[in-house]
């Protein structure tokens, strides 16, 4: 979001922007059809949804192919 604000004056990138602000918008409804899909990640996010707070690390691309 930072780096949304701060391009917000290159024109050079409007197009680039206006699509990740795009994408953004569509967000919550592509976490709905993945909560949808499975039970396991439905608890998981009741779980997470009754904390006050929660911290997320990572480094990369966490992905699982099958």
């Amino acid at each position: 979001m930072i780096a949304l604000q701060l391009s917000e004056d290159r024109i050079s990138l409007t197009e680039r922007r206006n699509e990740i602000i795009d994408a953004l918008h569509s967000l919550p409804s592509m976490i709905k059809k993945v909560l949808d899909l499975d039970q396991s990640l439905q608890q998981l996010a009741t779980t997470v949804a009754q904390n006050k707070s929660l911290l997320l690390m990572g480094r990369g691309y966490q992905c699982v192919f099958q």
